[in-house]
């Protein structure tokens, strides 16, 4: 977008400013606690798909801003408080400009529960916010919205279920559709990042919020895995036509467990050329005296208010923007 005239800039703070302010409204409403976490980490998780911006301070370093504060807010469910939340912003290594920002704004809260309750609080605030920053909640954003179980989309759309199959068995079930874009060095989840990308998505956007629910563990290094097929995990995402907003999940709080999966992470990280990170025993060891499910969710505020604002791009709801 080009320069902003002043109006614009001052129509944006004002409702930047109604967007924090309600957003707090509607949490203290329900009994929650303002946490702030530290921005600047010694390690970072280890997420395969999600790089952090390095810092030196003088000599030291790296060191590194958050991707999420989602690993300190996690050490603070251990102080007994079982419903905190968070907005701050985030740094990532992001290439898509129109709907990616290498700094924004993330919205970040934990709750006693599942995925279910963290799913339907999530469609809540929507719903809340739509409606006191639009002067009226439009119709589009009245609830229910709808649920799709992400196993049954694939088999509603291809005609299977790749939740059940390995890595040739996918690549084998796509081939046989006639799957375009895919050879033979893509891994699982390549396959089904592509095949999500150009037959899933499209067939459910709808510019009425909708929740596409039931991801593969692959993907979702901290979320607690499914009973009824440890190749899911019980995570949600929010999207707005086609846009993601919002992903929650019942976190894992199985220390020996989360361990492992970091160390599959970084040996992903490695195996794509990608800088490792130190495991954080502070946060493992608070994981385990978390006591009972709990449920996070985060949502990037940015894209909410694109969304709510029926803007097309990023820029368009930032007052100053840097592309790096």
């Amino acid at each position: 977008m080009g320069t902003k005239d002043m109006k614009q800039i001052n129509d944006l703070l004002r409702m930047r400013h109604e967007l924090l302010r309600v957003t707090r409204d509607f949490f203290c409403e329900r009994g929650y606690i303002e946490v702030e976490t530290p921005n600047l980490m010694a390690t970072a998780p280890p997420d395969p798909h999600i790089d952090p911006l390095n810092v030196f301070i003088g000599s030291k370093g790296p060191f590194f801003l958050h991707t999420s504060p989602e690993m300190g807010m996690k050490k603070l469910l251990r102080s007994g408080h079982k419903k905190i939340f968070q907005i701050c912003k985030v740094w990532r290594v992001e290439d898509h400009q129109d709907l990616h920002n290498t700094e924004f704004t993330m919205l970040e809260w934990y709750r006693e529960g599942s995925y279910v309750d963290a799913m339907e609080e999530t469609g809540d605030l929507v719903e809340f916010l739509a409606g006191r920053l639009l002067g009226g909640t439009p119709e589009r954003f009245i609830r229910p919205y709808p649920v799709h179980e992400l196993d049954s989309l694939f088999r509603e759309n291809m005609g299977f279920n790749p939740f059940r199959l390995d890595r040739n068995g996918f690549f084998g079930a796509l081939k046989e559709k006639g799957f375009l874009g895919i050879d033979d060095e893509d891994d699982w989840n390549s396959l089904f990042f592509k095949a999500l990308i150009q037959e899933i998505e499209g067939a459910v956007r709808s510019k009425t919020p909708y929740i596409i629910s039931g991801w593969p563990g692959s993907i979702s290094t901290m979320a607690k895995r499914r009973d009824d097929n440890d190749a899911m995990v019980e995570r949600f995402e929010l999207y707005i036509d086609g846009l993601e907003i919002a992903n929650g999940y019942t976190e894992l709080t199985d220390a020996p467990q989360q361990r492992e999966r970091f160390l599959q992470d970084n040996a992903q990280r490695a195996k794509l050329g990608k800088r490792t990170f130190a495991i954080d025993e502070a946060f493992l060891n608070a994981l385990g005296k978390i006591g009972g499910p709990c449920a996070g969710v985060s949502v990037g505020l940015d894209r909410l208010l694109m969304a709510l604002l029926d803007k097309k791009t990023i820029g368009e709801v930032l007052a100053d923007r840097l592309i790096v």
